[in-house]
């Protein structure tokens, strides 16, 4: 009996040590270097160094975002010596001024690695440089910060919690900015303390890139500034403005209001988030006038002198009707862009043969995205020729059947101010890498000519006259030429153009006769005005005058701007002249005026009979008199304030009351 127990033992032990003996056979032999990778990545332990994100600068050296060199605390509790947890949560406590309890319970809740601080700013970090305790990390933790708040919000965008480019110039250029992270290798003991560094494996993260905008901080101020007054004054739901250099294709200022705060940016909607200056394309209405006006011209089609029957301002084309808001019997082609008149262009853009109409709008941009560097642009929308009804040519020459976003209107209209050459429009001027090199230069690309200087020529010529007398007098300067070209166009909702929902818009430029700046402005659904001459149009006259006032480059002190009157002078001289000489040259449908008008006789400091006159012809007596006025309504003059040959002085206003002749028919009866 012993025996068998003893042989029962022996086998036991004999066989526990065959299975050992094949256990360590296996450790050491089959699985050699599997267990030496687990022993090796118990003893080394490699950690991430984030790399510092660049910063976006405006042109003139301003940081619009920046990093922030923050830091992180933790304790990692299979390294904390228990006996060490009250000095450390007393320390920390008396640092950031919370109860001693607080970090013992995040603690003894958490495990691993418990987060006691974040985003910890540098300067607290001193008083904790000089604390050691095993377990306790101090961690890089980088933080985005933007110093001028919503400030470019729809051009920077922003970064996710992980310190990469969601949207923006942030998305766009985000290999560039981020950097190259670094690693750092550790060596451990069996308890997971820290023995060493590696120095020679480990590696220092590099600094990611700086951008250089284009952007004028002080130019994006003024346009954000005035976009949100002409909201709240006119009542709209958003507004869009660009300023651009229509020379280089340099955005000098983009904005979309409202906007938001990028270091928030989770608290608010994606459409809020979305820059509309290059997302959403819309019927752009009058505004794309003085581009059809540039192909009429461009290809012989159109004498200055011409006159057009404008019908009354009430046409039926085909199955439709063609309305002006500012009805008048016959316009100079001069007038059909300076009064906006929508049968006027209608009736001229007939000359043009459908594919050269097409090619023409292609080669302006229409429904191709600009290549801006922005991420999200839209193509906008252009029909082609064979899709075109009857209706369509007629209504795309005033902004209908086609749309464009705010970035190719702005491109497409310098293109025919500066001398016919489109050009393509950027907003980074240049990458540097931190020490300051420079890494890539933006420079100005022309990518095509459209037109000829001498057709551009005339064409600020004619938008000109739009702000000096046509439906812009709202963005006339004092001291500065300016032209440009209004633009309201129903809103297409849910597929049927609303009868309360517009867009207003206003496109000008200056100085007049060397054009250094161009400014886009469109309020979507203004409840207070509606057309682009009533709400687009002042916004635009505040920020250039602010721009002027800030910006001593665009009009120097010493450069003494004169108005010229004689323009006025020789622009109404022209159109009588025009309407005299060549009154049976008329667009094709439409009889001529049986009766001329006659310039009344003007008597220096008498005051002539205004009365039936067009408001064109009586401004241009007032002026030449030097009598200040007023204007009310619009149409022929009904009534004036100073009665006829009675004696004026310079003190004194002339107010004109305007009425078209239906409406003050309407009254008679």
């Amino acid at each position: 009996m012993n025996n068998s127990r003893a042989l029962l033992i022996i086998f036991f032990m004999f066989t526990g040590f065959i299975l050992l003996g094949l256990k360590l056979f296996s450790i050491q032999i089959v699985k050699h270097d599997y267990y030496a990778e687990i022993a090796e990545k118990q003893q080394n332990k490699s950690q991430k160094l984030k790399a510092e994100r660049g910063s976006i600068i405006d042109r003139n050296g301003e940081l619009l975002a920046i990093t922030k060199n923050d830091i992180s605390l933790y304790v990692d509790k299979r390294m904390l010596n228990k006996n060490e947890t009250d000095s450390l949560t007393s320390f920390i406590a008396s640092v950031f001024n919370k109860p001693r309890k607080y970090y013992q319970n995040l603690i003894d809740k958490g495990r691993n690695n418990v987060l006691l601080e974040k985003k910890v700013s540098r300067e607290r970090l001193l008083k904790i440089d000089d604390f050691y305790i095993d377990g306790f990390i101090v961690q890089e933790d980088f933080s985005r910060v933007y110093p001028y708040g919503s400030l470019s919000s729809h051009v920077l965008g922003y970064v996710d919690n992980e310190c990469n480019g969601v949207y923006g110039i942030e998305k766009q250029y985000d290999k560039y900015l981020r950097g190259k992270d670094g690693i750092k290798f550790i060596e451990n003991d069996v308890l997971g303390r820290t023995i060493s560094v590696k120095e020679n494996d480990s590696r220092k993260p590099v600094a990611g890139n700086n951008i250089i905008l284009t952007i004028n901080k002080t130019y994006q101020t003024i346009l954000e500034k005035e976009l949100i007054a002409g909201i709240h004054k006119f009542h709209g739901d958003s507004a869009t403005g660009i300023i651009m250099n229509p020379k280089t294709g340099e955005i000098l200022a983009m904005a979309t209001m409202p906007d938001f705060d990028p270091a928030n940016h989770g608290k608010f909607q994606l459409s809020e988030k979305r820059n509309r200056a290059i997302t959403d394309p819309y019927e752009p209405g009058s505004i794309i006038k003085p581009i059809i006006m540039s192909m009429l011209i461009e290809e012989k089609l159109i004498k200055e002198d011409e006159i057009i029957n404008t019908e009354n301002g009430d046409f039926r084309y085909r199955t439709t009707h063609i309305r002006d808001t500012h009805p008048h019997a016959y316009l100079t082609v001069r007038g059909v862009l300076e009064e906006s008149s929508n049968i006027g262009m209608a009736k001229l853009s007939d000359r043009l043969e459908e594919n050269t109409f097409y090619k023409y709008l292609r080669d302006f941009g229409f429904g191709n995205i600009t290549s801006v560097d922005l991420p999200g642009e839209s193509n906008g929308f252009l029909k082609k020729p064979k899709n075109y009804s009857k209706i369509s040519k007629p209504f795309m020459s005033f902004g209908y059947e086609l749309s464009a976003t705010p970035v190719q209107l702005i491109s497409a209209f310098s293109s025919i101010i500066n001398g016919g050459n489109l050009m393509k429009p950027f907003i980074v001027d240049k990458i540097t890498s931190p020490d300051g090199t420079v890494l890539y230069s933006n420079k100005p690309e022309k990518i095509r000519s459209v037109i000829s200087s001498s057709t551009s020529d005339k064409i600020i010529d004619f938008m000109i006259g739009v702000v000096e007398e046509g439906t812009a007098t709202n963005a006339k300067l004092n001291n500065v030429l300016v032209g440009g070209k209004t633009g309201t166009a129903q809103m297409l909702i849910e597929g049927s153009y609303s009868k309360k929902e517009y867009n207003s818009s206003f496109i000008g430029f200056f100085p007049a006769e060397d054009p250094s700046i161009i400014i886009l402005i469109k309020v979507s659904s203004p409840d207070i005005g509606r057309y682009g001459g009533q709400v687009s149009a002042p916004v635009f006259k505040r920020i250039a005058e602010s721009i002027i006032d800030a910006d001593l480059q665009i009009i120097p002190d010493n450069m003494k701007i004169q108005r010229r009157k004689e323009y006025l002078e020789n622009l109404l001289k022209e159109d009588r002249n025009s309407r005299d000489q060549n009154i049976f040259k008329f667009s094709n449908i439409g009889n001529p005026p049986e009766v001329k008008r006659e310039k009344p006789s003007v008597i220096k400091g008498m005051m002539p009979n205004l009365v039936n006159m067009t408001i064109r012809d009586a401004v241009a007596i007032l002026n030449e008199l030097g009598i200040k006025y007023k204007i009310s309504g619009d149409g022929k003059v009904l009534e004036q304030s100073i009665n006829p040959d009675e004696a004026i002085s310079s003190d004194r206003i002339c107010i004109l009351r305007c009425e078209t002749k239906k409406l003050a028919d309407l009254r008679l009866n």
